[in-house]
């Protein structure tokens, strides 16, 4: 039996993959463990401007004042019960956030829409020698455009692609001829990068999917994998209250 199987893991995603490169010790809690701290606002930021684009490409004649609005609206949702200390900053940055992604996707024409009864465009995709599928959900479809893009939301402008998101990109578009961009905005910036070669960081994310199934193998238990994991808690993936504290609960230092 595959590593995967041993687990109950029926597939893999780029988020998945990605956090299990950069911090195992907190893939091993979240996803075998099934322990999850709360996140910070800047993922409801996220989610919460993401809502007020896509409602403003698929609707044309929808205001920006009214797409502003419904983010917010989404974020005070989300955020009702957070303690953490950004949230008013990043309640903030949200109105401009969208105005800057709505002023520069509108060019593109309203999205092809997603399947009846989805909220994105779900794509599944089989690597090389992994057992289990990547399955992925694409922000937005131009099917007239060839193109697939993802909407990122940022304090300060990236200047290029970063690997993690290079890696899920690869993901989105992995056998089409279709173009992945990304869409960084900031409340002031915005900036939208194509990713050129998709075929080099899907072939990372199959051999971090190959390296993580090789390590499952090793126990069926989820807490002596555990034990052979040491936690690097000045990461920024630990760094909400919340989730340092279910660390060291389960990590025991």
């Amino acid at each position: 039996m595959n590593g995967f199987a041993q687990h109950g893991l029926d597939h893999l995603s780029a988020t998945s993959l990605n956090l299990y490169a950069a911090e195992p010790a907190l893939w091993v809690v979240e996803k075998l463990l099934h322990r999850r701290a709360p996140v910070g606002c800047a993922a409801y930021r996220g989610i919460a401007a993401e809502h007020g684009v896509s409602l403003g490409l698929f609707d044309p004649a929808l205001s920006m004042e009214d797409c502003q609005t419904a983010s917010l609206a989404e974020f005070d949702r989300l955020a009702a019960l957070s303690a953490d200390s950004n949230r008013g900053k990043e309640r903030e940055a949200i109105p401009g956030i969208v105005a800057t992604a709505l002023v520069e996707l509108r060019q593109y024409g309203p999205p092809t829409p997603p399947p009846e009864g989805q909220r994105q465009h779900r794509v599944e995709v089989t690597l090389p020698d992994v057992p289990v599928p990547l399955i992925g959900y694409q922000d937005f479809v131009w099917d007239a455009h060839g193109i697939v893009l993802d909407l990122k939301t940022q304090l300060r402008l990236a200047s290029e692609i970063s690997p993690a998101h290079a890696r899920q990109g690869a993901v989105y578009v992995a056998g089409s001829n279709r173009e992945m961009r990304f869409c960084y905005a900031t409340p002031k910036k915005v900036a939208v990068y194509a990713l050129r070669d998709p075929a080099a960081p899907l072939a990372l994310l199959r051999e971090v999917a190959l390296r993580l199934e090789r390590f499952l193998r090793l126990s069926r238990d989820p807490q002596e994998l555990a034990g052979l994991l040491c936690p690097d808690f000045e990461s920024f993936w630990w760094s909400a209250p919340e989730a340092r504290a279910l660390g060291r609960e389960v990590y025991g230092y």
